[in-house]
């Protein structure tokens, strides 16, 4: 049994559009609910493996993080994406308003900076690319396609990803979009 089953209930609804699906996975909170970070930590290290490349999409700064965490944040997010990544703007009015792109090589400490990446920006989505995507190609696609992309289908549709993970609106749930033939529905 998964331990967030254990202690509270944490919806789950899923919706079907052709051979896409979406998962909505909520109510939890990471910033305060232990179990609920140990859920959200399991669901990716279900999806990922250690070398796995993950792409990202960030927009601006989240709202609700206090001023204080936000700059330790900014420091231990940035300076990993300098060491070992690969972090650009697709888009800036200033420090706190953007639109972004970021890569990682998935390892054992990802789910916990992805909490972080979490916390700190407005919008994160993040996946593992497929067909051989590079990042370059991945800027270019946005940069082409926009980066409006309502439930990530989009980036489904034209085969970037088997999957993508959206924080949902307020940070209390997740959105994954994904190949109906992977059936995550039973997996999370």
């Amino acid at each position: 049994m998964d331990i967030w089953k254990t202690n509270k209930m944490i919806g789950k609804s899923k919706t079907t559009n052709g051979n896409l699906s979406i998962l909505n996975i909520g109510e939890f909170d990471l910033y305060n609910e232990s179990d609920d970070r140990i859920y959200f930590k399991s669901i990716i290290n279900k999806l990922f493996s250690v070398g796995d490349k993950v792409y990202f999409f960030f927009r601006r700064e989240e709202d609700l993080t206090e001023d204080s965490e936000l700059d330790v944040l900014r420091q231990l997010i940035f300076r990993r994406f300098e060491t070992e990544g690969d972090f650009e703007y697709l888009f800036k009015i200033d420090q706190r308003r953007f639109d972004a792109i970021a890569m990682i090589t998935f390892d054992l400490n990802t789910p916990n900076f992805i909490i972080d990446l979490w916390k700190y920006f407005y919008a994160c989505d993040f996946f593992k690319p497929i067909n051989d995507l590079t990042f370059e190609e991945y800027k270019d696609y946005l940069e082409v396609n926009g980066v409006e992309d309502i439930n990530g289908l989009k980036q489904l549709w034209n085969r970037l990803s088997d999957f993508i993970f959206m924080k949902g609106l307020g940070a209390d749930h997740i959105i994954i979009s994904y190949d109906s033939d992977l059936k995550l529905e039973d997996k999370v």
